[in-house]
């Protein structure tokens, strides 16, 4: 009698899990970077450009990829630098940022202009950067914690914007909607909002591990990316889940990626034109995994 209770009980407390637990939207169909031609050693970063293609920066063979969403190699440029981040530009071109570094590509991988940052070359690390109209902003390791500088769209008139931002293991990514500058600042578990001149505007998240809405681990969330409509992702490294921010400030568990390689690292994220394609960086594993799930609206 005693055990049928035990077992009931279980099975109850099963049905309740199951019920508070949320269920993702997007499910991982095939991974990118799967075949010689295509594969990194470390990614460190990636953008998607016009085309929909996928721009890779493998920062231990100092190489930026195009990759088809089919995994098919387009180009693939040689680096003089550690590439550590990558945005690219209306124009067809792109801005890569590198130790102490940051570059600005044409649409076919040749650098045309290249400055230094003003942050020590020792232990740097560039991991963030964004494009807001003729603004190019791009945040790095400044002493022990991380400065954003912003700088004009030929990579002129630098200046500091933010300072004293808290990121563990050279994380602190940045992204925007095309209005505002957003900064994760992993070590905090936030997300702020600033307009161009650094001036705060508002944050979101808290340190929670209970709850959807917040963040666990010692750092997280560890990146950004925007959606149909300006809709926020935001991606974790201990859980690997991705979550999607509503206007209005709801939160949707939108992927669960598994099995990955547990560390305090970049997962980078970008969804495709209608929501319905997420593509998330595995950097241990050197590959992106593509989760499939409805179109937002559907």
């Amino acid at each position: 009698m005693n055990r049928l209770l035990l077992v009931a009980a279980c099975f109850l407390a099963a049905l309740v899990v199951n019920a508070e637990t949320p269920i993702a939207t997007h499910q991982a169909t095939r991974k990118l970077g799967a075949t010689k031609a295509t594969q990194s050693q470390s990614v460190s970063h990636f953008c998607l450009n016009a085309a929909g293609d996928l721009v890779v920066c493998d920062d231990s063979d100092d190489i930026v990829r195009v990759i088809t969403p089919r995994d098919q190699l387009k180009a693939a440029w040689k680096m003089p630098f550690e590439p550590h981040a990558i945005v690219a530009r209306d124009d067809g071109g792109y801005v890569v940022t590198g130790p102490a570094v940051v570059a600005l590509l044409g649409p076919d991988g040749k650098i045309f202009k290249q400055v230094e940052l003003p942050v020590s070359a020792k232990y740097a690390r560039s991991p963030g950067i964004a494009v807001i109209k003729d603004d190019i902003f791009v945040c790095a390791r400044a002493g022990t914690s991380f400065s954003i500088f912003r700088f004009n769209r030929q990579l002129g008139d630098c200046k500091e914007i933010v300072r004293g931002l808290r990121g563990c293991c050279g994380c602190q990514d940045i992204g925007t909607d095309g209005k505002e500058l957003y900064v994760v600042e992993n070590a905090r578990h936030h997300v702020i909002r600033f307009d161009r001149d650094g001036n705060k505007l508002g944050e979101f998240g808290k340190r929670d591990p209970e709850s959807l809405e917040g963040y666990g681990g010692c750092c997280e969330p560890k990146n950004i990316c925007f959606g149909p409509g300006g809709v926020i992702y935001t991606s974790e490294s201990n859980n690997f889940r991705v979550k999607r921010w509503s206007a209005d400030g709801k939160c949707t568990l939108v992927a669960l990626v598994r099995p990955l390689s547990v560390g305090c690292v970049q997962v980078a994220i970008a969804v495709n034109k209608d929501g319905s394609e997420l593509y998330f960086m595995d950097r241990v594993g050197g590959a992106i995994h593509v989760l499939n799930g409805p179109a937002l609206g559907k």
